[in-house]
């Protein structure tokens, strides 16, 4: 009886070592966490399901977390500390980096915050630039389903790009010094060929030695010239600051990176 109680004993404890493992692994990868959390409600069900299996497709595709969660407001937390706490809360395990979008209501405020994985490979300028204009029409104009889904798609195209390369894409390297030199040179080129041809064709004009032979003389008679200085009065306004409402400013804290915005 003894022996029987003994392996029973066993056999649950190893089941229950086996479950709490399961159960760690399933943390780590942060799996339980959903891809879109609608907490403003600003999706209809039947789009949220569409955009939550467009996330889970991405974050298999590339092994990462790609998230988005809308909230009524941050309880006057800063948009920013609140994306990278809920980041460092539900996503931070992500073997290959995680990226999370913040809709705030209140204040209509918009944060992208990425861990320092996912940092390397969508790089800050690029939320602020390519991965913001992707969507920040269609913020603006409350078509949320839109927004957020062109988010995704643009996290794919910036993820893809990344696995063929090597390395994270950069607008600032799409330009090239030689091909704009050589512009410039056949620019000059072409507006002096012109300009020479202009000047050759007005032939009733020709170059004076000096101004006064540009005179033509008995056409004004100067009587008599004074001048009277009075006074200076100088009145210094303050230039406006623009309020550009969907620029955006980038970086984060604590090895975060990512940029945000109103809308």
């Amino acid at each position: 009886m003894k022996k029987i109680f003994a392996i029973v004993t066993m056999l649950v404890s190893l089941l229950v070592a086996v479950s709490t493992g399961f159960t760690a692994t399933a943390s780590a990868a942060g799996q339980q966490y959903p891809s879109f959390v609608d907490g403003a409600a600003l999706v209809q069900p039947v789009d949220k399901t569409k955009l939550l299996s467009k996330l889970r497709e991405i974050e298999s595709k590339h092994g990462i977390r790609c998230a988005v969660l809308t909230v009524k407001t941050t309880q006057g937390m800063n948009i920013r500390d609140y994306a990278q706490s809920v980041q460092d809360q539900y996503f931070a395990n992500a073997p290959k980096g995680s990226i999370l979008m913040v809709i705030s209501m209140d204040n209509r405020k918009w944060h992208i915050t990425t861990d320092k994985t996912m940092r390397t490979k969508i790089i800050d300028d690029v939320v602020t630039g390519d991965l913001k204009d992707a969507f920040i029409n269609d913020l603006k104009k409350g078509r949320y389903a839109a927004a957020f889904t062109n988010y995704g798609n643009k996290v794919d195209e910036l993820m893809t790009y990344y696995e063929k390369n090597g390395e994270a894409y950069d607008p600032s390297k799409e330009f090239s010094f030689g091909a704009g030199a050589v512009a410039a040179i056949i620019s000059f080129l072409i507006g002096g060929g012109v300009k020479k041809g202009m000047i050759a064709s007005m032939s009733n004009v020709t170059n004076a030695v000096e101004a006064g032979q540009y005179l033509k003389r008995d056409t004004f008679n100067l009587i008599g010239s004074n001048d009277r200085y009075l006074y200076t009065h100088t009145t210094v306004v303050p230039k406006a600051k623009s309020r550009d409402n969907d620029s955006g400013s980038s970086g984060g804290t604590g090895g975060h990176g990512g940029g945000g915005g109103s809308f």
